[in-house]
């Protein structure tokens, strides 16, 4: 079992976010040489002061780009229906008060390559790509999005294994179209997707 895992490119595995998932994604993030690229719900993570300076700091040397679901679309409304009563950030003006706004200011503060956008359509997981390392972390039903598994997938490895990094590589490159296009192409323009740049 171990060896088809390896051949996967599955290089990690965390049952939750815990202290050493917070660990892991930390180095990456510190040792990333090329870009990061961040995907997900909230990203709460990266608005508190133990990653904020870090994330800053490295779009200095690489470009950053965050994808955070709008605090007010009806995906996200939709989305926390699912979410347990304890879980945080669900009020969309809170949110956007201590991490969105906080996010952006520092980031202009930064004066780095440090983007953030927001996109108003599902997501069932959250993607942290650093280089050529992708953690991927499910978001469950009744769970709240830190309660989900965290897999990291290498590129490369064996022909078979590429394509479970490809699949998640994919989809980072698919929103990343979205982002770089002047307005949203077709079909997804008329399917009501939309993603766009976050400014204070």
């Amino acid at each position: 079992m171990l060896g088809h895992l390896e051949q996967a490119g599955l290089t990690d595995l965390f049952p939750l976010t815990n202290v050493e998932s917070k660990a892991d994604l930390i180095t990456r993030i510190r040792g990333a040489r090329e870009r990061i690229v961040m995907f997900g719900l909230t990203r709460n993570f990266y608005g508190s002061d133990e990653i904020l300076p870090i994330i800053t700091s490295k779009s200095r040397e690489v470009p950053v780009r965050i994808f955070i679901m709008d605090p007010h679309c009806d995906s996200r409304r939709d989305r926390y229906r699912l979410e347990p009563a304890e879980a945080a950030m669900e009020d969309p003006a809170r949110y956007e008060r201590e991490v969105l706004r906080p996010l952006a200011e520092a980031a202009q503060r930064a004066g780095g390559d440090l983007r953030i956008y927001l996109y108003n359509f599902p997501c069932s997981f959250a993607m942290e790509r650093c280089d050529d390392s992708i953690r991927v972390m499910l978001y469950g039903h009744g769970k709240r999005g830190t309660d989900g598994p965290i897999m990291t997938f290498d590129k490369g490895g064996t022909a078979e294994g590429a394509s479970y990094w490809q699949y998640f590589d994919s989809q980072l490159a698919w929103v990343q179209r979205l982002a770089d296009a002047e307005e949203t192409p077709e079909p997804w323009r008329s399917k009501d997707v939309a993603l766009r740049e976050y400014r204070v």
